[in-house]
């Protein structure tokens, strides 16, 4: 019983480990999307003036 626990942990931390990978990796591109929408935002009355 013991070492069925055991297994489990060395299947399961590796599988919880790639999936905060890939959640971080979403809400970072998420993110900076919206980051580089804001800045595009900001910047679009500019563009047309020649600056």
């Amino acid at each position: 019983m013991d070492e069925n626990k055991k297994n489990n942990a060395k299947v399961f931390i590796p599988i919880l480990a790639v999936l905060i990978c890939m959640i971080s990796s979403v809400a970072y591109i998420v993110f900076k999307m919206s980051s580089n929408k804001d800045h595009e935002d900001k910047w679009k009355d500019y563009d047309e003036c020649g600056i």
